[in-house]
């Protein structure tokens, strides 16, 4: 009999208290929300002692987060979370909202102060989706620079696309804080992961840059010269330019049509003249960027072979700087 009239007593108790402030006040006390209400003279001093509880209260859920097993997905738990023992002093007050009541009877100021689990996991879930369709946006313009010729825009694209990684791990922890499904935030780790293997492959692949094929058609008195192609391929390849063999996987293919053609002889010496015709052209959309011509003088007292051998030295300096002021590395 006394047990039962304790409990009365407990239950009255109870009651009273939680007529202090509005009934509806009570849904905030359950398993989703964090919450914490408190009394004071003042409805300033309520809030900052609700507010410094409920900080408290996601501290320790911090805590437990920081100290549990990380979501290991190839080894990149460390990258996505090598963040978490920052934001265990930083706990995010942004998502709270607040109630008060003012209670006559007792002269007192009552706060509630609360944050919205389910919201507060929408709204970093919605960061999560952002860097997503965001990154996944920029792949998508970056192929299609890349099929129009224009690796360095996709490569100056990419590598900002990059960048939003570095911020990944602040939501995925908040979605751990706030209680998100395990299977959903694993889901969100595989695509954000997959996202940035998909960029980091397409740097690699654009490592080498802008790409060029090289074709020389180059004769001295009807003979061939072959060492102009390879002269001038070794002297911009020292500027960084990279060169294929074929014109169908190149960006821009360089044309150089060079021919010898005797001088004179005067006093024991001969002389020569080497004419070369050069064009860029950018092969996906066919675009001549660049065409001019030049000639150079030979000189040697053997003979006009190598008077002309001494010309293709000279033009293939001119030639390589000429084309060093107008490919696009």
């Amino acid at each position: 009999m006394r047990r039962i009239f304790a409990l009365a007593l407990l239950f009255v108790s109870i009651v009273a208290s939680a007529q202090n402030y509005p009934a509806e006040w009570a849904k905030y006390t359950s398993d989703d929300y964090y919450h914490d209400i408190e009394s004071a003279a003042t409805k300033q001093s309520a809030l900052e002692l609700a507010r410094t509880n409920l900080a408290r209260q996601i501290q320790v859920k911090i805590n437990e987060v920081s100290q549990m097993d990380k979501h290991v997905l190839d080894g990149r738990s460390n990258v996505l979370y090598r963040s978490s023992k920052n934001f265990s002093t930083n706990v995010d007050m942004n998502l709270t909202e607040t109630k008060s009541y003012y209670n006559d009877a007792l002269g007192k100021h009552y706060v509630l102060i609360y944050i919205d689990k389910v919201a507060a996991s929408t709204f970093y879930e919605n960061e999560v989706k952002m860097l997503i369709s965001n990154t996944g946006n920029t792949i998508t313009i970056a192929d299609n620079y890349i099929k129009n010729g224009f690796k360095q825009k996709a490569k100056t694209e990419l590598q900002k696309a990059l960048g939003q990684f570095d911020n990944a791990a602040k939501p995925f922890f908040w979605l751990n804080v706030f209680g998100l499904a395990e299977y959903r935030i694993q889901n969100y780790l595989n695509q954000v992961h997959e996202r940035e293997q998909s960029i980091k492959q397409r740097l690699t692949d654009l490592e080498y840059g802008t790409t060029y094929c090289v074709v020389c058609e180059a004769e001295m008195f009807g003979m061939k010269y072959v060492k102009l192609a390879n002269e001038v391929k070794g002297n911009l390849s020292a500027s960084g330019c990279n060169f294929v063999d074929e014109q169908g996987s190149a960006d821009y293919t360089i044309r150089i049509k060079a021919s010898a053609r005797r001088y004179n002889e005067f006093q024991g010496a001969y002389f020569t003249y080497i004419d070369a015709a050069v064009t860029i052209d950018k092969n996906a959309t066919g675009q001549r960027i660049f065409e001019d011509e030049v000639s150079v003088k030979g000189a040697h007292t053997l003979s006009y072979d190598e008077a002309a051998r001494d010309g293709y030295k000279q033009i293939t300096k001119e030639i390589t700087k000429m084309l060093n002021e107008n490919i696009k590395l």
